[in-house]
């Protein structure tokens, strides 16, 4: 009593005072809280995944996610030490604490630091270790230093760990327990410098240090991981061996077992008894949850073999039996989209390829390269589709209506049928599910009872039911991630364009295709909108396959390296349509593949092919010229400079010679970069020498030979204030400005739009807008064109069809609406519309006008040109 009652005194530094502090902050503070980090490491240890894919940790260490499990245990400690210290720390009269009188109180420091380790609160943790290394002279101080390098390797700071280690590696008065962690602390500091060879040795030392058995386990496997990058294979078997007669956790011997036979050399050891093996393996009720990595691991082996066949089955098997490792079902589609990729069966490729990225882990080490192949067999199978769809659609419309009726006939037919079959499986599943005796083969076991006596008669809780809805949904969507909108393939959000000014969006004023479009695939009209039925559908249909054609080819060869393949497109191509715009693309593509594949009659046939139809091409030019392309280039030097002096000429009034210096560009250089700039000055100079109406001229021909210059811009900007000179009633200001926010501009490539006037008269209006609402379902279902309509001016109504993606498939939407005399019959005549199309950046300037007058000159100059 009277050591308790004047012992705890903590400014006294006696015999007594020391060994009663000494004593309970052993007992009372240090093993209560060392035994909390025991139970926190255990936890640890007992819920940790590995990543067999990657190098093992030296060091168990939890991540955030999983770290928060273990707060309790190693707050505990915290709060045990941090009293122990705040009760037992003895100091002198001045309040310091007194180093040498406590023999407990570094090691309750060490505590607090390994427990903040834990919980990746690894500052805090540096900051404890830090203070017993430099307030504390025990042998705890090197405790405190293994930790302190850990935790520094563990933030991927090893070079602040480096100084650490060199002071523990050097000092002959190291600790016990020092020694035997520092060759651990050293292969953890050489395997995150990337210094594996340095490693090895440091782990073969930590095992010589006798760890126990599950720490030895997971040595070994990193040994054998570091031979396996190495390609040492024979060593690495025998390190994941070691792993294996350490008797480790079940996971650990299985995964050993796995790499030892993916590491086996088929061509000299006994492969059937490998196999035979494995296949027991699958046999194995422990090995239920890993029989996707078995069945991979066999898939190789077969793949090792030459025997493709049966490697893909493997891998099927893998995928079919992959319920809990995403990462390894990601893998074993990898290896379906490599094989057949090999095979050159792009279409099945793309597929597997698909599967593979939606669970593939983003640090997978060739995430970036799979998913740039995944997007290249994404666009090739495309193009694929492409084709085989228009020439479906061709072929059926080219049927008579009779036949025609009677493959449509057929096709619902197949759909009936179909749904017929699924609505059985579904019943007979259900039946099972309600009488689950009737088949002895479908065990029951583990599934939760409901409170009335069965088990599993919910549908999610019956795994035979549960995987037809599985199978049905993947057959209809595919794989798709969990995430909104998955029903989506593209998620971006297509936003309508803003109506233009006094656009009205009410009820009875906007009719849409949707509307009318009919959505039942087992009625005949649901599929007579996508067929090309008129001659201008088959034509833009046949623009479809040319494009898919080319751009087919284009992919194989530069992007798969298929030469064969590109060969067949490009020839595929040119034989079904001669006169196709890339004709003259095709025989120079043609002519290099045949040169690069060392087939000279064919590279002969296609370059006089293309000298002989195209001589003044620039591909015939490279032909001729090998140096043609490097001329060019230092051309383009010589063409800028005669620019800036044209252009010099022209600022400094001299128009004569400014315009001389254009047209002997035309005839020195040719058609350049600069071009559109040099017909810009010549413009501008004749206008200053001959007149306005010259300029008008030849700013007009300067827009129809470079539409896509910037000048042409400027052009217009110039024709804006000339037509409001001629035209002075329509001119909003007597003075032209020329960025005027209501001149016109030219951009065939923008969005477009096509409107038609008539008069303001609400029956005819309205019957045309009707007509036109047909016509649309019946011709242009798949471009969901919207219409709408209001008043313009004061005597005439504009419908607006919106929206088309250039000016082209605007001019050719007009051409085949002129042709449909649905449209146009009774009192909807032709002669009262006004139609034109016009791009989303005029049409609100044309509003704020309100007079077609002010549009149609310049739709007469540039659009009626363009058709």
């Amino acid at each position: 009593m009277l050591l308790t009652i004047f012992g705890c005194k903590t400014n006294k530094n006696t015999f007594i005072h020391r060994g009663y502090h000494n004593l309970t902050a052993r007992f009372n503070g240090y093993y209560y809280a060392t035994e909390s980090i025991k139970e926190g490491e255990d936890k640890i240890r007992s819920t940790y995944k590995y990543d067999y894919d990657q190098l093992l940790p030296v060091f168990l260490v939890p991540t955030n996610e999983t770290a928060k499990s273990t707060f309790p245990e190693f707050d505990k400690a915290i709060k045990k030490s941090s009293n122990c210290i705040q009760r037992h720390t003895i100091k002198d009269k001045k309040g310091n604490e007194i180093y040498t009188a406590g023999k407990w109180i570094d090691n309750n420091w060490n505590v607090v630091g390994i427990s903040h380790f834990y919980k990746r609160e690894f500052f805090s943790g540096i900051e404890a270790f830090e203070y017993v290394i430099r307030s504390y002279k025990s042998r705890d101080k090197y405790k405190a230093m293994i930790w302190l390098a850990r935790s520094y390797n563990e933030i991927g700071a090893p070079s602040q760990a480096e100084p650490v280690i060199g002071l523990l590696k050097d000092d002959k008065k190291i600790s016990k327990y020092a020694k035997k962690e520092l060759p651990a602390v050293r292969a953890d500091y050489y395997i995150k410098r990337g210094m594996y060879k340095e490693a090895e040795v440091a782990l073969q030392t930590a095992l010589k240090a006798k760890p126990s058995k599950k720490t030895r386990a997971r040595y070994s496997f990193i040994l054998a991981q570091l031979y396996e990058q190495k390609k040492e294979n024979r060593k690495a078997i025998q390190y994941y061996q070691k792993t294996i007669s350490a008797k480790p956790d079940y996971d650990l011997v299985f995964n050993a077992k796995i790499k030892q036979a993916r590491l086996f050399d088929v061509k000299t050891g006994n492969v059937s008894k490998l196999k035979r093996d494995l296949q027991n393996m699958t046999r194995d009720v422990k090995n239920k949850e890993y029989l996707d990595v078995i069945y991979y691991t066999l898939g190789e082996i077969y793949e090792k073999e030459k025997n493709e066949t049966l490697a893909i089955n493997n891998y099927q098997l893998s995928v079919r039996n992959s319920t809990q490792n995403p990462k390894q079902k990601a893998l074993s589609y990898l290896k379906l989209g490599e094989i057949n990729f090999e095979q050159a069966n792009y279409t099945a490729s793309g597929g597997y390829y698909d599967s593979t990225m939606i669970t593939l882990p983003k640090d997978y080490k060739d995430y970036d390269i799979i998913n740039k192949r995944k997007t290249t067999l994404e666009t090739l199978v495309g193009y694929i589709k492409t084709i085989q769809r228009e020439d479906s659609l061709q072929r059926i419309a080219k049927m008579s209506e009779a036949d025609r009726n009677r493959f449509l006939d057929k096709m619902i037919a197949k759909i009936e049928e179909e749904e017929e079959r699924k609505r059985e499986e579904l019943e007979n599943a259900n039946a099972q599910n309600q009488n689950p005796n009737l088949n002895p083969n479908i065990p029951n076991n583990g599934l939760p009872n409901l409170g009335d006596g069965s088990k599993g008669n919910w549908y999610f809780y019956n795994q035979t039911t549960l995987s037809f809805g599985v199978n049905d949904f993947i057959k209809k969507w595919g794989n798709r991630k969990l995430e909104d909108n998955w029903r989506r393939s593209q998620k971006t959000l297509t936003i309508e364009s803003n109506s233009p000014e006094n656009d009205t969006t009410e009820k009875g004023d906007v009719i849409t295709t949707n509307k009318t479009k009919i959505k039942n695939k087992k009625n005949r009209e649901f599929y007579l909108p996508d067929l090309p039925l008129t001659d201008s559908l088959i034509a833009k249909s046949n623009i479809k396959i040319i494009n898919a054609y080319y751009n087919l080819g284009s992919t194989y060869k530069e992007e798969l390296n298929n030469n064969k393949k590109a060969i067949a497109s490009f020839e595929d191509l040119n034989k079904r349509f001669p006169d196709n715009k890339y004709k003259l693309s095709t025989y120079y593509q043609l002519y290099r593949i045949y040169t690069s594949v060392r087939n000279q009659p064919q590279a002969d046939f296609y370059k006089n092919k293309l000298l002989n139809e195209y001589p003044t091409s620039e591909y015939a030019q490279i032909i001729k010229n090998p140096n043609y392309a490097v001329e060019k280039n230092s051309q383009k030097g010589e063409v800028e400079l005669f620019y800036t002096d044209t252009y010099n000429e022209y600022a400094a009034n001299n128009y004569s010679q400014a315009l001389d210096r254009c047209v002997t560009s035309e005839t020195k250089f040719g058609k350049n970069d600069f071009s559109g700039k040099f017909a810009y000055i010549k413009a501008l100079s004749i206008g200053k020498l001959k007149g306005a109406d010259s300029l008008e001229f030849y700013l007009k021909q300067l827009q129809a030979l470079y539409p896509k210059d910037p000048v042409s811009k400027q052009a217009q900007d110039i024709l804006t204030i000339l037509y409001n000179l001629k035209h002075p009633s329509e001119s909003t200001s007597s003075t032209p400005i020329i960025n005027n926010t209501d001149s016109l501009v030219l951009d065939l490539n923008s969005q477009h739009f096509v409107i038609a006037l008539c008069p303001d008269n609400d029956e005819l209006a309205n019957a045309f807008k009707s007509s036109l609402a047909t016509f649309n379902n019946s011709f242009y279902s798949n471009n969901d064109l919207g219409i709408s309509s209001t008043l313009f001016g004061s005597t005439n109504q504009i419908t607006i069809i919106k929206q088309f993606k250039n000016a082209e498939e605007a001019l050719n939407y007009i051409e085949n609406l002129s042709k449909d005399k649905t449209v146009f019959s009774g009192k909807v005549t032709a002669g009262l519309f006004n139609i034109l199309a016009i791009s989303s950046e005029n049409l609100p300037k044309l509003y704020r006008k309100k007079q077609i007058s002010y549009y149609t000159p310049f739709y007469d100059d540039h659009y009626k040109k363009t058709k």
